[in-house]
């Protein structure tokens, strides 16, 4: 782990993306193995979880992190270590004060907002790893911007590993005993309930785990970082902490997804309790967070995983003032991630009956309507997410801020409307997040094009994209009613997807939408570069 062994920055941005992902495979897994019921009491904790690991670690890490960079730059070394030393002081003590928080009022949540008594062991088991996740960031943030960002990827890829093994054996183990519970008390309930239990103290037991590996390499590396501060400049009683301002929109931008989702679990569980009282509540919000939320947040990052680096690309151009690459860097991002997000969109919707099935063992059909509803919201999520991560490499808070809340007025004001007017239950969570994405998503067209005065070649970029992979879609979803019913939902979605990704790629190439250089860099790219060699298209 040496200081000279660099870790490009699209490298650790991607490890905690992946993070992510596994989170939401963990749910979807979870779901097979305990049922709606189960995923339904763990997702509090997991939504909380979640909103600790992107404020203690994504947000404090990144504002440590380029304070002690830039002190580094000017020698003010002993100066970044008095403010690491507050920023510590402040992440231990919010991870405390919520740990316990959430331990006392744990009790609470269960019985008077999510009216289920069984939950309340879950967010008990749950709760101290906002404690062993609170120092972390901060840890990663010093070594990082000391020269050792390889620290951050390998307790991401620690968290990960960890979070899904301890997760998976606990849930796995306790779930198997609540059966023979729920059979000696002749009811269904207690099982999930203990495998949610399993669960939590899975997560608990991956942060505490990554906490240890964290200050194993903090206490392995004091002595180096000791080095650079005798070589710095001594501190001034009069500097400040001038992190502190970024290290709050760092925590609001962080934790604003997580808050709200976790905001229309209390408001749908209120409200459907008063409205069905005698219904299985808990199942339907699992079925909620398991088969849609957990889809479509893995979709949402699994299509914007492959352009980090070219994120960072147009980031670089954009500092040096190369606005012409920034914009053809751009428009070149843009087609690229039109090309791949709109057919997985489209083919997702029209397959939804199938995907569901193939994915969860059998189809639910209110699964299936929520995720028909709910994936086109992945195209406005890759704008927000390439346009906030832009933003904050500019450092433009304002406008960071004012997308935020606009999103999140959009998004309580539908909450409301449709839960308590209209009583849409788990639809006005859908509707809500819809409405915040999209609208977030315009400003956020909006700003790029105004930022870098880009023509976003709407008809080659995205229109074209958007044709094919509706034809594509449309060939798959005859395939899948001709051969469903004969040879089972995997053998044909396996073909569905094949077809039509031969289907598109031909579309494609016909419609002009890329040329044969751009051919070359796809999937089975050589073998389709003969078809642009056959209809004539240019190489560039």
């Amino acid at each position: 782990m040496s200081k000279k062994f660099k870790i490009r920055p699209d490298v650790v941005l991607a490890s905690g993306m992946i993070f992510i992902l596994s989170i939401m495979a963990l749910l979807i897994v979870f779901f097979d193995l305990t049922g709606s019921d189960g995923v339904g009491f763990l997702a509090a904790p997991i939504i909380l979880f979640m909103i600790a690991y992107c404020v203690f670690i994504c947000a404090f890490e990144t504002t440590t992190k380029e304070m002690v960079r830039n002190r580094l730059y000017r020698g003010q070394m002993n100066c970044a270590r008095k403010n690491v030393k507050q920023l510590m002081i402040i992440s231990f003590v919010g991870g405390l004060v919520i740990s316990l928080l959430m331990a006392g009022l744990s009790i609470v949540f269960a019985n008077l907002v999510f009216h289920s008594p069984r939950s309340f062991y879950v967010l008990l088991m749950a709760s101290p790893a906002f404690l062993f996740l609170s120092i972390q960031g901060v840890l990663r943030g010093y070594l990082s911007g000391s020269g050792y960002a390889l620290v951050s990827v390998i307790s991401d890829a620690i968290l990960t590993v960890i979070t899904l093994a301890t997760t998976f054996v606990m849930s796995n183990a306790v779930y198997d005993y609540g059966k023979k519970v729920d059979a000696l008390m002749h009811v269904n309930d207690i099982a999930p309930a203990y495998g949610a239990i399993g669960a939590a103290i899975g997560i608990t037991l991956s942060a505490l785990i990554s906490l240890i590996f964290v200050t194993i390499m903090f206490l392995l590396r004091k002595r180096d970082l000791q080095e650079i501060a005798e070589e710095s400049t001594p501190v001034v009683n009069n500097q400040k902490n001038e992190c502190v301002n970024d290290l709050i929109v760092n925590c609001l931008i962080a934790a604003t997804t997580g808050i709200l989702v976790f905001i229309d679990e209390c408001v749908y569980l209120n409200v459907a309790h008063k409205l069905h009282p005698n219904d299985n509540n808990i199942n339907n919000w699992g079925i909620y967070i398991g088969q849609c939320v957990a889809v479509v947040i893995f979709f949402v990052f699994i299509t914007a995983l492959p352009f980090v680096k070219s994120w960072y690309g147009v980031h670089v151009s954009i500092v040096k003032k190369d606005y012409k690459a920034a914009r053809g860097r751009l428009q070149h991002l843009i087609h690229f991630e039109a090309m791949l997000i709109f057919p997985v969109v489209i083919w997702i919707m029209l397959l939804a009956h199938t995907f569901n099935t193939v994915i969860f063992g059998k189809s639910n059909e209110a699964g299936v309507d929520m995720v028909i509803m709910a994936i086109p919201v992945v195209i406005p999520g890759a704008v927000i997410i390439f346009q906030s991560f832009l933003l904050k490499q500019l450092k433009n808070k304002v406008v960071m801020i004012g997308n935020l809340v606009v999103g999140v007025i959009v998004h309580i004001a539908v909450l409301l409307a449709m839960s308590y007017a209209g009583g849409f239950g788990i639809h006005a969570s859908i509707a809500a997040f819809a409405a915040m994405f999209v609208v977030q998503g315009i400003l956020g067209i909006f700003e790029i094009k105004v930022m870098l005065d880009v023509n976003l070649m709407m008809i080659r970029n995205i229109l074209l994209p958007l044709i094919a992979a509706v034809i594509s879609g449309l060939a798959a979803l005859l395939i899948d009613r001709l051969l469903v019913n004969v040879i089972g939902e995997i053998l044909t979605f396996i073909i569905a997807v094949a077809v039509a990704f031969l289907v598109y790629m031909i579309l494609l190439i016909v419609l002009g939408s890329v040329n044969r250089y751009e051919v070359e860099r796809m999937p089975l790219g050589d073998y389709f570069a003969l078809v642009s060699d056959m209809i004539g298209r240019e190489r560039d």
